[in-house]
């Protein structure tokens, strides 16, 4: 079988790709919340709001294929989350949009670790 970059096995994707899309998530929301509030326009506000609205759409997508994707293998789910992660579970087969999914989960949390490194200079995705 050909392993392309959204192979992944089912246990990382439940132990690594979703808490670091979760604690991406956290640092992005806060780090947008705290630029509103310091910011003197009402354009900057506007923007700031704007970015928080389209980054909640984009984590909400992910989410949703990821939900789909962890549906279709819900006895490996559960059988790894039983095994407190002993069970590494199979190597997923995603469908093109939970193929995307992973790969944004992997870059938004790749592009949140560059921006804590000083290597980019916005946490947002595509900024």
């Amino acid at each position: 079988m050909h392993r392309d970059e959204t192979s992944i096995l089912l246990n990382d994707l439940i132990y690594y790709v979703i808490p670091n899309l979760n604690t991406a998530e956290k640092l992005v929301l806060s780090t947008l919340e705290s630029l509103s509030e310091a910011a003197t326009s009402p354009l900057d506000i506007l923007k700031r709001t704007e970015q928080r609205q389209a980054f909640g759409l984009e984590t909400h997508r992910i989410r949703i294929n990821l939900e789909h994707l962890l549906n279709r293998y819900r006895s490996e789910v559960d059988a790894i989350l039983r095994s407190e992660g002993e069970y590494q579970g199979p190597v997923v087969e995603p469908d093109p949009q939970e193929a995307d999914a992973i790969r944004s989960a992997k870059e938004i949390y790749q592009h949140v670790c560059a921006f804590q490194r000083g290597e980019r200079p916005h946490p947002i995705p595509g900024r």
